[in-house]
């Protein structure tokens, strides 16, 4: 079976029509069909915020994770606390790795030159042009890991706790991890990285 690539689109206007901590940008676009007709031209909105970055560091007897709130989580039986993988926004000027080497030293007080890129994805495609990207760190000494980690100033306030991929693991399944992000960077690791 021969599946044609569609790879044909037009956007016909765009403009932005929010614009503070992200940006909302309307278009309308149409874009070639599988019979290799262009469609017709639809509205589409895109949430722009932005690339981001993710880390996985990995202790000898864990892997690190942050707890913290976040508003766009609460609802009935979700109190907006989520665990996390390390994570964070990617400045304008600065590039994913620097990124990644900032949040590690925010969010769970390490600075590491060891970091190695694992994979890029976008994290929801149908809203947002936000690309992530993954990072591991192997971490030889963990005592120095801050308990409670953030900027002070943007009111982080993160509890980091290590944990074993076992227990990792059972924290999905139970829904005790429910950020998107993590869940697919975790299994990603899990997937690419047998446990020894």
């Amino acid at each position: 079976m021969t599946v044609k690539i569609m790879q044909k689109y037009r956007i016909i206007e765009k403009k932005i029509v929010f614009d503070e901590f992200f940006k909302i940008e309307k278009a309308r676009v149409n874009w070639e069909r599988s019979n290799g007709k262009m469609g017709r031209d639809v509205i589409r909105y895109v949430v722009r915020r932005g690339d981001s970055v993710g880390i996985i560091p990995e202790c000898p007897d864990g892997i690190v994770l942050v707890r913290q709130f976040r508003y766009p989580a609460v609802r009935d039986g979700i109190d907006g606390f989520l665990w996390e993988i390390p994570a964070g926004m990617v400045d304008e000027g600065e590039s994913p790795e620097s990124t990644a080497r900032r949040e590690l030293r925010e969010e769970i007080g390490i600075d590491s030159d060891g970091l190695k890129p694992l994979i890029s994805f976008f994290l929801s495609p149908g809203a947002l042009d936000e690309m992530f990207h993954l990072y591991y760190v192997k971490l030889n000494r963990c005592a120095d890991i801050k308990q409670i980690g953030g900027v002070k100033e943007e009111e982080e306030d993160l509890v980091t706790a290590i944990f074993d991929r076992k227990k990792i693991v059972d924290m999905i399944d139970k829904g005790k991890i429910i950020d998107s992000k993590t869940i697919a960077s975790l299994m990603y690791y899990f997937y690419r990285v047998p446990e020894k």
